[in-house]
């Protein structure tokens, strides 16, 4: 939906950082999730700076864009628990042309750890990420190595945060006095970025005197689930649950036709297989439908298990996808099972 304006909200920490707010109307009147670049340093005023801006614009929604060298790390780590807190996602970029355009920015040192802080974090190509053992100052000035409390300050923020600990063992292997830039895969592996896609989770569950496996996924486009169920005579029950936002109830009004997910296959369901009418069921849209083995026996060999909904559009479609791939013996004894009850 087209952008009706902008206004930019701008905030000046001392020259040492900059904080900007861009905040954005969609046509209808309906505001859209804002825009918030940090650049410069990351000093000890910035987190009650940005948190006193966000709430005098009453930003709730939005992305944080970071281009920064970094600064102190205490600050960086306070920045990221607000971010946290406020649910906010975040990049790395510089403002651009408009909504949506940020530029090419870098994040390095402390400002890694504020990155951090948000639920979903992108890393754009090109984007410069850089980490190196981080040290304080004494009053004289002298560079010590980071001490025992700050090294375990550290270790806790990353896992709380949901990152691998051993990015804390990436920074104190940097050189004394240097930067080592992450590449965009390694900085994935760490749980650094997750790209808008956190894991993928797959349970057995029983509700209703019924035994389900359930996987789930959460990404910044909406929370999709998928239950299996062993039905009478062989034949497998699937339920598909999606969490669209804003999106599900034009997704409710205009489905006409649905389709399993295979990796990045689609495969058309048969409304005559549908057990219930599509509904909409605490916030989720709700679909089950009957599927034959053949179906089912592909689903046990997929890396990524889904759902998709048609509008009458043939070239349009909203849905998700689970991964499957390091619970594959799991869902392939289940349903195993399923067809030779």
């Amino acid at each position: 939906m087209a952008l009706a304006a902008y206004v930019i909200s701008t905030s000046c920490l001392a020259d040492a950082s900059r904080i900007e707010i861009l905040n954005h109307q969609y046509s209808d009147g309906r505001s859209a999730p804002a825009e918030i670049y940090i650049s410069g340093e990351m000093t000890q005023a910035l987190p009650g700076e940005f948190l006193a801006l966000l709430r005098r614009h009453s930003v709730t929604k939005g992305t944080v864009y970071f281009d920064s060298d970094g600064g102190d790390v205490m600050a960086g780590m306070e920045l990221g628990d607000i971010i946290r807190k406020a649910g906010f996602n975040t990049s790395v970029g510089r403002i651009g042309n408009g909504y949506g355009q940020a530029g090419i920015g870098r994040c390095q040192s402390s400002c890694v750890l504020s990155f951090l802080g948000g639920y979903f974090r992108f890393a754009p190509p090109g984007t410069v990420l850089g980490i190196h053992r981080f040290y304080k100052q004494t009053s004289g000035e002298l560079d010590l190595d980071v001490g025992q409390v700050l090294s375990a300050a550290i270790t806790s923020y990353l896992i709380r945060m949901g990152a691998d600990p051993a990015l804390f063992e990436r920074m104190v292997q940097v050189g004394r006095g240097r930067m080592q830039q992450l590449a965009l895969d390694d900085a994935a592996a760490l749980n650094l970025i997750n790209d808008g896609v956190l894991p993928a989770t797959w349970t057995i569950e029983g509700k209703g005197g019924k035994v389900y496996l359930r996987g789930e996924q959460e990404a910044w486009i909406g929370t999709g689930k998928i239950l299996l169920h062993c039905g009478r005579g062989g034949i497998m029950e699937l339920t598909a649950l999606y969490d669209a936002g804003e999106n599900t109830p034009v997704i409710a009004r205009s489905a006409r036709d649905y389709s399993v997910r295979i990796d990045r296959r689609f495969v058309s369901l048969n409304t005559h297989d549908m057990v219930s009418p599509l509904s909409v069921q605490n916030g989720y849209l709700v679909a089950t439908f009957r599927v034959p083995p053949p179906l089912a026996q592909t689903l046990a060999n997929a890396s990524q298990i889904g759902f998709g909904f048609h509008p009458d559009s043939a070239t349009t479609f909203y849905g998700f996808l689970v991964s499957a791939s390091h619970d594959r013996e799991t869902i392939q004894s289940f349903i195993a099972h399923c067809l030779n009850r």
